[in-house]
């Protein structure tokens, strides 16, 4: 008997060890297989593959993001079982990146000698050339001066050719310095973010996720985690490519995204979503805009020694809390116009492929689109402002992209000559591109006379009157059409009158146009090697003994 009870409760202790093993969390390898990035955040997409026994299983996904909210969990997936629950749980674990945090700081210190460096060869170049200055101003001192050099021509000559040369070799110094800086300190920046990400390396957040699934009999299963993870963004940037020859525009959209969240992106499809989430989803709702006459209370005696003691009038009270309620409400969504892929009231650039982003805080660019664009180009000059013809384009965009607002790297006949800023532009919108000057069309403005005189028999007036001839010449193989720009000074008294001897103008014309702030814009067509002038005259009258400024 004491044998076979013996043998009797060894079976009951393996059946209850089965039994507990059979309740152990199963932990599937995952990995992540789709990111959509919005411009504060992302949605990342977690798949695991698993084989599940009959009944009743937990699978823990674990170590998943600390800026994991933990409210947009959502779960899916394949396979003849049932979901019974889904439980989001925050713990600690210990880390070590004591090693990381020096490497890290150990490059920053390098930058930030690096920045001083180059601080301290400005100041030596901008004391160097003080320096230059004081000893040239010491030669060409009044030659009574006890302390002045020498009254010698030559040496001022020679001192002057010194001062110049060492000039030119500062500021070319000091040009290449300052370049330095920008590159620099953006350096030093991302070093700080990487270490301020790290904190102290002793502490680490991670959030857990257990799935209860329910299973008929043993069965394969793929699960899909998706969830919203806080820090990553995405950027727009532009690349544009005119060529001269031939007119055509090319255009390179391209995405800057970065990522910090913990988890590396590997081989994942990567979305780009133009949604803001941030700013609310909600419209809001407009409150009535009441208007009344203002009156004045009128305080008795007692009242007036209470003086600002007094609670506001209830109509007064009233406005101020509409108002308050009116500051407080959110801006408007905004919301694109067309779409490139999916989606109502957003657009989703799916990029090629598959994106590998390491979680380090640093930009990788990513290539949007390649687009070949209409573009219509022109010239455009101020000389009264600048003595160049300036390039532009007028671009359509007729592809399936709207553009965000970012920053421009523009090219003209493959070399680079600025950076520029594209606006936000609809699908079948339009923007200008400038770029940058066409030293082939030269821009000249000319006073021809100016002269002044009395006028009046009894109240004498000042008159005077400009002559201005400006002139573009077409240096091109090629004809232009340049946009000529020059303006009348405009009175703001009574007393001073402006008026227009030349052009004659009655109203516009596709050649001579006016705008209301008096500016005048000739549209000249000149063929290659030729030029064309145009004249703009103007007097100005007022009385004699009356100060005006403003004119030239």
């Amino acid at each position: 008997m004491m044998r076979g009870s013996k043998a009797l409760f060894l079976a009951a202790i393996a059946c209850a060890g089965v039994l507990a093993s059979a309740q152990e969390a199963l932990a599937p390898s995952s990995r992540v297989a789709k990111v959509t990035v919005y411009s504060d955040r992302a949605l990342v997409t977690r798949q695991a593959e698993l084989a599940l026994p009959k009944g009743e299983s937990t699978v823990l996904f674990s170590n998943l993001p600390a800026a994991l909210d933990p409210s947009s969990v959502q779960v899916s997936g394949t396979g003849a079982f049932t979901l019974r629950d889904v439980r989001v749980a925050s713990r600690q674990l210990s880390r070590d990146v004591s090693a990381q945090l020096k490497a890290l700081e150990d490059e920053k210190r390098r930058q930030e000698a690096m920045l001083g460096a180059v601080n301290d060869s400005i100041k030596e170049a901008e004391a160097e050339r003080l320096f230059l200055a004081e000893m040239v101003k010491r030669l060409t001192s009044n030659a009574g001066d006890s302390e002045a050099l020498p009254m010698d021509t030559a040496a001022w000559a020679k001192m002057l050719d010194f001062q110049r040369s060492r000039n030119e070799a500062i500021n070319a110094d000091l040009r290449e310095a300052r370049a330095k800086l920008p590159a620099i300190q953006a350096e030093i920046d991302r070093l700080a973010r990487e270490i301020r990400a790290l904190g102290s390396g002793v502490r680490l957040s991670v959030y857990e996720v257990e799935l209860v699934l329910d299973a008929a009999s043993a069965a394969k299963a793929s699960i899909e985690l998706s969830y919203l993870v806080a820090g990553p963004s995405w950027r727009p940037d532009y690349v544009l490519r005119a060529n001269s020859a031939d007119g055509s525009l090319s255009v390179q959209y391209r995405a800057l995204v970065r990522q910090n969240t913990g988890e590396d992106w590997t081989n994942a499809a990567m979305q780009l979503s133009t949604a803001r989430p941030q700013t609310g989803g909600s419209l809001p709702e407009l409150y009535p805009w009441y208007v009344d006459v203002y009156q004045p209370r009128v305080l008795s005696k007692s009242s007036a020694s209470r003086g600002a003691e007094e609670a506001p009038a209830p109509a007064a009270a009233a406005y101020m809390d509409l108002y308050a309620e009116q500051e407080s409400a959110e801006p408007p969504m905004e919301t694109a116009t067309a779409r490139a892929d999916s989606g109502a009231t957003a657009v989703l650039f799916s990029i090629a492929g598959t994106t590998t982003l390491a979680s380090d805080n640093k930009e990788r660019t990513l290539t949007v689109a390649m687009l070949n664009l209409s573009a219509a180009y022109s010239w455009a000059a101020v000389p009264k402002l600048s003595p160049y013809a300036y390039y532009r384009a007028d671009v359509t965009n007729g592809s399936d992209y709207p553009f965000l607002a970012g920053p421009t790297h523009v090219y003209v006949d493959g070399s680079y000559v600025a950076d520029a800023d594209m606006p936000a532009v609809p699908t079948g919108g339009s923007f200008r591109c400038d770029l940058g000057i066409d030293e082939a069309v030269s821009v000249e403005r000319e006073l021809v006379k100016k002269f002044d005189e009395t006028t009046g028999l009894v109240s004498k007036k000042s008159k005077t009157t400009w002559e201005y001839k400006l002139t573009v010449k077409n240096g091109n193989r090629r004809d232009v059409v340049v946009e000529l720009s020059d303006q009348l000074p405009v009175s703001v008294n009574e007393q001073i009158v402006i008026k227009l001897l030349a052009p004659a103008y009655t109203k516009d014309t596709d050649t001579l146009t006016r705008d209301e702030r008096g500016i005048f814009t000739w549209k000249l067509s000149l063929a290659p090697g030729k030029e064309s002038s145009v004249t703009l005259s103007f007097s100005a009258e007022y009385p004699k003994d009356v100060e005006v400024t403003g004119l030239e």
